[in-house]
């Protein structure tokens, strides 16, 4: 029944011609990081959160929007998501950029990181973990969708994995599962531990699958995500494959 509830309410949700008095009721963080100052610079994720977001504001979602974020303003968007989501029935965290697991911990990583030591990572990294708990707290009858477009071959990971040493095992390739909450649903632009690529056109592989799908009329999230799968599979000739894993 709660699946039930969730795919019924994901496709009221990406339902094209939503009244736009619902707008309070659905709300979205969107970053895009790709300015990376100690990383060479991602060309897609500021395109991918921008289209993301238009699209997401035409579906009558409140989007908090962040574009190449430093630590300081990445703090301030997930801060200001947070504000907002005690009133919003369905909320939608999409992330694009850099990604990377230590500990079966996922980290996004903000374009200031350097990540020189373990020590740096709560410091200068954003935990998924901590986002998701906001999403969740006060909120066990609502609905939150996380989009991971964040599994792009990292070398802060490996400047990382040469500082801890024998340590290093603990940093895994691409993300970790995560274990959603009730009501939760994370999709995943590849599969936990494998790397996505940053595609060469205006928008990641996932990206532009799920820019296209989204506003198709008549879909559940289920049947959508299938869609986004096969074509991200066939736009990398099977080189990366979507995942999602729900409550």
């Amino acid at each position: 029944m709660r699946v039930l509830r969730l795919m019924t309410l994901v496709c009221l949700i990406f339902a094209p011609g939503w009244p736009a008095a619902q707008a309070a009721d659905r709300l979205a963080l969107v970053i895009g990081n790709g300015a990376y100052v100690h990383a060479g610079p991602l060309a897609n994720p500021k395109n991918d959160a921008q289209d993301v977001a238009e699209r997401l504001s035409k579906l009558g979602f409140k989007v908090v929007l962040g574009l190449d974020l430093d630590k300081v303003g990445f703090d301030a968007k997930v801060r200001d998501f947070a504000r907002e989501l005690e009133d919003a029935d369905s909320a939608i965290l999409f992330y694009a950029g850099h990604g990377l697991q230590v500990a079966g911990h996922n980290y996004l990583v903000p374009v200031d990181a350097k990540l020189d030591r373990e020590r740096d990572l709560e410091f200068e990294a954003v935990r998924l973990d901590f986002i998701l708990k906001q999403m969740e707290l006060g909120r066990e009858d609502k609905t939150n969708i996380v989009f991971l477009d964040a599994c792009r071959d990292n070398p802060l990971a490996r400047n990382l994995g040469r500082s801890m040493g024998t340590r290093s095992t603990a940093i895994g390739k691409g993300l970790a599962q995560v274990e959603a909450g009730v009501g939760t649903l994370i999709s995943y632009s590849t599969q936990p531990g494998n790397v996505a690529l940053d595609g060469t056109g205006r928008n990641s592989p996932f990206t532009a699958a799920l820019v296209e799908r989204m506003t198709e009329k008549g879909r559940n999230l289920t049947s959508l995500m299938i869609d986004v799968r096969k074509d991200v599979i066939a736009a990398t000739g099977g080189r990366q494959v979507p995942w999602d894993h729900s409550a």
